[in-house]
C-alpha cells in the first residue's frame, strides 16, 4: 500500500501490538510512529513505554524480513518520533499529526486502540486519491457510529456533522492546515455565525459552551473538537463509510477520556466494505446527520414519538 500511515502510541503495548499487526497486514510502504513520553508522576509509564517500543521494533523487523522475502521492489520505511517528555492528550496527537503532514500530502491517522478491518486501508487509499483536489472534503472516516447506514446503496456517504474520527481517519495536508488548537477564531462573532449557519441551531447550542470552555482554559487535553470546529467553520464535508470498519478497543479503566467499557461505541462490530469504490456526486445525507445528532449530541429527554420515529428509521436504514 502506497498511502502513508501514522500510528499514535503511548503506554499500551498490548493494544499497540494488535493494531500494528493489522496495519502491517496491509503492507504499507511508509509507516510513521509517534509515541508520547512517560509522565513524571507515573512509575509504570517508563516501563510500559519501553514495552511499546519493543513491540514496534519486533513487529517491524519481522515485517521487513517478510518484505525482502517477497522481493519487494521498494523497501518499506519506518519513521519514528519518540517524545522525551509527556506532551499530554491534546498536544501529543496534535504534534504527531502535524509532524506527519509536514512529510506527506495525504495519509491515514490511527491511534493505538483502533482495530480496523482489512478493507479500511483500500477504502482510505482510494478515496484519498479520488477527492484529493476537492477542497469541499476535509475528512474520510471508516468509523460509522450507527454501525450501518443504507449500505446496500453505496460504500460511503457525505456528511456535514456526522463524521466521527474515533481515532481512525484519513485526510490531506491541505485540510489539516485549517487546524488551530487554540481556536483563536472563536473570538470573532462573524465566525460564530458562520459556524451556526453550517451546523444548524440545535447543534450550535450544544457546541457554544464547549468551545467557550476550550478558549477559556488553554492549553487543554482535547484536540478532536478543535479539528471538527476547523472543518465546520470552513464549511467542508466528511466522507463516512456506510458500514463500520473500525472497532475501538480502548474503552475501559486504562483510558483517559473513555473509561466506560459499556459505551455503545466500544468494541463495535465491524464489516467489510464493498470494493472497488467509485466517485459519487456530492449529496449530503441529511437524515444520517440528524440521526447522529439525536443519538450522540442531544442531551434533553426524547419523547415517545421521537423514540418511535428513530426506531422506524433504524429498521429501514441501519442495515
Amino acid at each position: 500500500m502506497n498511502t502513508p500511515i501514522l500510528l499514535i502510541t503511548f503506554n499500551r503495548p498490548n493494544h499497540t501490538r494488535k493494531v500494528l499487526e493489522r496495519i502491517l497486514e496491509a503492507k504499507p510502504q511508509a509507516l510513521y510512529v509517534f509515541q508520547d513520553g512517560a509522565r513524571e508522576d507515573n512509575d509504570n509509564d517508563a516501563v510500559r513505554c519501553a514495552e511499546v517500543r519493543q513491540v514496534i521494533d519486533t513487529l517491524w523487523t519481522n515485517y521487513l524480513s517478510y518484505a525482502v522475502a517477497e522481493n519487494e521492489k521498494q523497501q518499506p520505511r519506518l519513521h519514528r518520533y519518540y517524545s522525551d517528555i509527556n506532551l499530554g492528550c491534546g498536544p501529543g496527537p496534535v504534534t504527531a499529526i502535524s509532524w506527519f503532514f509536514e512529510h506527506v500530502e495525504m495519509g491515514i491517522v490511527m491511534e493505538d486502540d483502533c482495530l480496523p478491518t482489512s478493507t479500511i486501508f483500500a477504502f482510505y487509499e482510494r478515496l484519498l486519491e479520488i477527492y484529493k483536489d476537492d477542497k469541499r472534503i476535509s475528512l474520510i472516516t471508516g468509523t460509522n457510529a450507527l454501525s450501518k447506514w443504507c449500505s446496500w446503496k453505496s460504500a460511503y456517504l457525505f456528511s456535514k456533522t456526522g463524521g466521527m474520527t474515533m481515532g481512525c481517519w484519513a485526510s490531506w495536508r491541505r485540510a489539516w492546515n485549517m487546524f488551530d488548537w487554540r481556536i483563536e477564531s472563536w473570538h470573532n462573532q462573524i465566525n460564530k455565525e458562520k459556524l451556526r449557519l453550517f451546523i444548524g441551531d440545535s447543534l450550535y447550542k450544544q457546541w457554544v459552551p464547549l468551545l467557550d470552555a476550550l478558549v477559556a482554559n488553554p492549553p487543554c487535553d482535547a484536540w478532536d473538537y478543535q479539528w471538527a470546529y476547523a472543518r465546520f467553520l470552513n464549511h467542508t464535508y466528511s466522507i463516512v463509510s456506510t458500514v463500520n470498519q473500525m472497532s475501538n478497543i480502548g474503552f475501559g479503566v486504562e483510558s483517559t477520556h473513555t473509561p466506560n467499557e459499556n459505551d455503545c461505541r466500544a468494541n463495535m462490530q465491524v464489516f467489510e466494505c464493498q470494493l472497488p469504490l467509485k466517485k459519487q456526486q456530492l449529496k449530503i445525507a441529511k437524515l444520517y446527520d440528524w440521526v447522529m445528532f439525536q443519538r450522540f449530541e442531544r442531551h434533553n429527554k426524547k419523547g415517545f414519538l421521537l423514540r418511535l420515529w428513530l426506531k422506524i428509521i433504524d429498521f429501514v436504514c441501519r442495515r
